[in-house]
């Protein structure tokens, strides 16, 4: 087991707890500090506390400094933030099970409070989970004070950050501005906390039960069925939908989860990012790859048989075509192309014309590969699409002498 050691209060007790119970959980315990680069010869100082600490308690120790302040620039983020992401990093890199931190009770309430003042849901109210993956926090019920009480009592030596006074970094305001102003409100302001910490998450622990099982209702073969998530409650939609997003790779945000329950509601398409869409027709909701529905060339076999030479060939020769029409009755070149805005077609088979648009709904060919259906045209307009059909005005009859034949070769991207 990992202790992540900062050499501060709470994970200095965390460490004497961990070695308390060592012998009785067959434990092997490592620890992991992070210098920050953040306060010169103090950071040093805690980390060779940290090293000098699991010498004497013969923990297996492992160091690893960064200059967090220059990544931060570096990948345009807070310096809160990259610190964490190369904490975690760090950690999971040492191969141990399970990775322990010091987090308290306080430091959870803080982290409430902060989601609070930005925006967030009843999940990110109901504070930091005893357990994540591999990570555990045996001290979340634990206040602050009652740590440092328990350590002082004891005269144990730790370490304190000075940093934790500056209130430019969110945490700390919060935990020096906000909460001495709600303690002012209700002294017993952290037990209060507590106990609505415990119902949100009783609470979400049964909205998530419902909500998964929910979404393997709604699923087939990874679309989600418009009818049944439309009679689904505000509450337990929005859940489905932010799992089925993130069960795809998507990191969830409210303006992503709106514009996905909007579509539960009214066809249409949205931009995830580049060319991925989240796209409601056809009764379902999917995840669809727009990247090939650019208009594409095409690379077409075009022959001109007279009509016996063709009849012999399909019958005799067992072949296929495409697209085959009169040729007599073309106006002009033809041209294989992909569907341009406006075009229409009145099929043979049909009797009336349609937009190519309505006909491809009809056909159920999804919007994301309606540009790779080849639409053969001459001068006048569209004459057929490949694999459908041909327009009436060019269809073969009685008094056809020669036919025009297509195959496709093969397809140009660029």
């Amino acid at each position: 087991m990992l202790i992540a050691l900062s050499g501060g209060a709470d994970s200095v007790l965390l460490a004497y707890f961990l070695l308390s119970v060592k012998e009785q959980y067959d434990l092997t315990l490592k620890a992991a500090h992070i210098e920050h680069g953040i306060r010169g010869a103090q950071s040093i100082a805690d980390a060779e506390f940290c090293r000098r600490f699991c010498k004497e308690k013969n923990i297996e120790f492992h160091l690893l400094s960064i200059d967090a302040p220059a990544l931060a620039r570096q990948n345009g983020c807070g310096v809160e933030e990259i610190s964490r992401i190369k904490r975690y990093d760090f950690f999971n890199s040492l191969g141990c099970d399970k990775i322990a931190t010091a987090h308290s009770l306080t430091d959870s309430i803080e982290t409430v409070l902060f989601r609070l003042a930005r925006g967030t849901s009843l999940k990110g109210l109901c504070g930091i989970p005893p357990v994540r993956d591999n990570i555990i926090r045996p001290l979340i019920e634990l206040k602050s004070e009652e740590i440092r009480d328990f350590l002082d009592s004891d005269n144990i030596e730790y370490r304190t950050d000075s940093t934790n006074e500056d209130i430019k970094y969110s945490r700390n305001f919060v935990r020096h501005r906000v909460i001495p102003l709600m303690k002012q409100l209700n002294p017993s302001f952290e037990t209060a906390a507590a106990h609505m910490l415990d119902s949100l998450n009783n609470d979400n622990s049964f909205l998530e039960s419902v909500s998964l099982r929910a979404l393997e209702d709604v699923s087939d073969g990874g679309c989600l069925s418009l009818e049944k998530l439309r009679a689904l409650s505000p509450s337990v939609l929005n859940r489905v939908l932010a799992e089925w997003l993130e069960n795809n790779g998507f990191k969830v945000n409210a303006t992503l989860l709106s514009a996905c329950r909007g579509l539960v509601f009214q066809n249409g398409r949205y931009q995830i990012s580049g060319c991925t869409y989240a796209v409601s027709a056809a009764g379902s909701l999917r995840i669809a790859d727009f990247s090939d529905c650019e208009s594409c060339g095409f690379v077409a076999d075009i022959h001109k048989y007279p009509v016996k030479e063709f009849l012999n060939i399909c019958e005799f020769n067992n072949k296929k075509f495409d697209f085959y029409c009169d040729c007599d009755k073309i106006v002009g070149k033809v041209a294989v192309r992909s569907r341009k805005e406006g075009d229409s077609i009145a099929l043979e088979s049909r009797g009336c014309t349609k937009s190519l648009k309505k006909l491809f709904n009809e056909l159920h060919i999804p919007p994301e590969k309606r540009g790779r259906v080849a639409v053969v045209a001459d001068e006048l307009g569209v004459i057929g699409v490949c694999g459908v059909g041909s327009a009436q005005r060019v269809s073969v009859d009685g008094g056809t002498k020669s036919i025009l034949a297509i195959n496709l070769v093969s397809e140009d991207k660029d």
